[in-house]
C-alpha cells in the first residue's frame, strides 16, 4: 500500500504530532509498506527519503512553529506522478485543504486525525473563549464532511468528535500515538546515569517534557513547584526538558520564585535519548490543557513513573487517579498539596532508591498502561483501518457508478 501523510509541520520542530507521524511511519514501512510525509521546508532540517519537503511561507509564526506553504505546486505533481492508495492528514487547515482537494481530484480516501485542540491553543494566544470555541467547531464540522474517516488519539476525544463536531460515530475510530520498543528496554543504571548527571542521586526526581510555551501551561508548574518547596523540607530536583518561545521566560520566573537549585532547564533532548530520562524520574508533572492524548505521558508509563497532571480532556483517558498516577484541578495549592504527598511517599536510602509500596505499585501500573501503547500494535491497528476505509470507499464508487448507469437506463 502507498500512503501518504501531510503535516503541517514535522522534524526538526519537536512536538507530539511530529513524533506521531514519524512512529506512525516507521510502524507502517515495518510492515512493509510504502509512507511518505508531506511536511514543509525547515533551515535546520535533515534530508530523508521518505519525506517530501514543500516550502515554507513564514519561518517563525505563531508559538515558534513555521507557516507552510500548502499551495506549493509540487504537491499535486507528487501525486500526477505516483498513485496513493490513502491519504492521512494530520491538521485541518492549511495543509488539510490540500488534502481534501487532492483527495477529490485523484479519487483517494482522506482519513484525518484529530491531535489538537486548536480552540484551547487560540484561547492561550487570544484570551477569547467563547468566539473561538465556535468557530473552531464550525469550522472543524465543516472540515469533516470531507473526510472518509477521522481519527482520535483516545475515547474521550472521539466522544468530542462525536457529540460536539457532528461526527457519525461510525465514521470514527481510535488511533493512538504508538510508543517505540526501544523505551520499553531501558535500564536501571541508564536511569541511574541521568541521575548522576544532573546531582539527583539519593533525592526525589521529577521530569517534565514540553514545548516551552503559553499553551503548554509550563508556568503553572513553576508556581506549584514553588509551593512544593515551602512545604517538602527535604531536597529535590526538576528537569524542565524542551525549547520554545517562552524558555527564557520561563526560566527567569523559576529564579524569581527561588527554585534556582530544585529546577534545572535542560533544553531540547533528542527523541531517540529521552527513554533514560523517563526512567530516571520518580514522577512525571504534567499541566498542559491543549491535549488529546499527551505522548509525553505514554513515554512516562513506559519508563514506570507515575504522571501528576492536571484534569483535562485527553490527559483523564491515560491517567487514573491513584492507579497509574494523580490528577487534580488547575490550582496550584491542590497541586502542590498532592504532589508533596507524592514524594513524601519516596523513601530514598543511601544510593539506592527504595519507594513505600504506594508509589512502587503506582509505578508498576504505569509501567502495565504503557506497554498497550506499542508502536507495532498501533501500526497494525491503522492498517486494518485504512484497509476497511479503501474498500468501504471503493464499494461506495461502484455502488454510485450502478446507480447512475441505473438512471441512465431509464431516461
Amino acid at each position: 500500500m502507498r500512503i501518504a501523510l501531510m503535516t503541517n509541520n514535522y522534524k526538526p520542530m519537536m512536538g507530539g504530532v511530529p513524533i506521531s507521524i514519524e512512529r506512525l511511519a516507521k510502524g507502517l514501512e515495518a510492515l512493509g509498506h510504502q509512507v511518505t510525509i508531506f511536511a514543509p521546508t525547515y533551515k535546520e532540517q535533515q534530508e530523508e527519503e521518505n519525506v517530501f519537503r514543500y516550502s515554507t511561507c513564514m519561518n517563525h509564526f505563531i508559538g515558534g512553529i513555521v507557516l507552510p506553504n500548502p499551495f506549493d505546486r509540487r504537491i499535486e505533481k507528487e501525486f500526477e506522478n505516483n498513485a496513493y492508495d490513502i491519504i492521512h492528514v494530520h491538521h485541518p487547515m492549511l495543509i488539510g485543504r490540500t488534502a481534501v482537494r487532492l483527495s477529490r481530484k485523484f479519487n483517494i480516501p482522506l482519513a484525518f486525525t484529530y491531535h489538537t485542540r486548536y480552540e484551547q491553543y487560540l484561547r492561550c494566544y487570544t484570551g477569547n473563549i467563547a468566539k473561538f470555541d465556535g468557530f473552531m467547531v464550525g469550522y472543524l464540522h465543516t472540515f469533516l464532511k470531507h473526510c472518509d474517516f477521522v481519527f482520535a488519539p483516545t475515547a474521550g476525544m472521539q466522544q468530542y468528535l462525536v457529540n460536539r463536531c457532528g461526527m457519525e460515530l461510525e465514521s470514527t475510530g481510535i488511533l493512538p500515538t504508538g510508543i517505540e520498543q526501544a523505551n520499553y528496554m531501558v535500564s536501571k543504571d541508564e536511569g541511574d546515569e541521568i541521575r548522576r548527571r544532573y546531582g539527583a542521586e539519593g533525592i526525589p526526581l521529577l521530569l517534565t517534557v514540553s514545548r516551552m510555551a503559553h499553551e503548554k501551561n509550563v508556568g503553572f508548574l513553576l508556581e506549584s513547584l514553588a509551593r512544593v518547596k515551602q512545604s517538602f523540607d527535604r531536597p529535590f530536583r526538576v528537569l524542565m526538558i524542551g525549547d520554545g518561545p517562552d524558555r527564557g521566560i520561563l526560566q527567569k520566573r523559576s529564579e524569581e520564585l527561588g527554585l534556582g537549585d530544585q529546577v534545572i532547564f535542560t533544553g531540547t533532548v533528542p527523541n531517540e535519548q529521552i527513554a533514560p530520562y523517563f526512567k530516571a524520574a520518580d514522577g512525571f508533572i504534567f499541566a498542559s490543557k491543549t491535549e488529546t492524548q499527551g505522548i509525553v505521558i505514554l513515554e512516562a508509563f513506559a519508563g514506570a513513573a507515575p504522571v501528576i497532571a492536571v484534569k483535562a480532556t485527553g490527559v483523564e483517558d491515560l491517567v487514573e487517579d491513584g492507579f497509574n498516577g494523580i490528577l487534580t484541578g488547575e490550582d496550584t495549592e491542590e497541586y502542590a498539596r498532592k504532589l508533596t504527598g507524592f514524594l513524601e511517599n519516596i523513601c530514598i536510602s543511601g544510593q539506592s532508591e527504595e519507594r513505600n509500596e504506594i508509589v512502587r505499585t503506582m509505578s508498576e501500573n504505569a509501567y502495565r498502561t504503557g506497554i498497550l501503547y506499542r508502536e507495532e500494535m498501533v501500526a497494525f491497528q491503522a492498517l486494518r483501518y485504512y484497509n476497511n476505509i479503501i474498500e468501504v470507499k471503493r464499494s461506495a464508487g461502484e455502488q454510485k457508478k450502478k446507480s447512475i448507469r441505473l438512471l441512465l437506463g431509464r431516461v
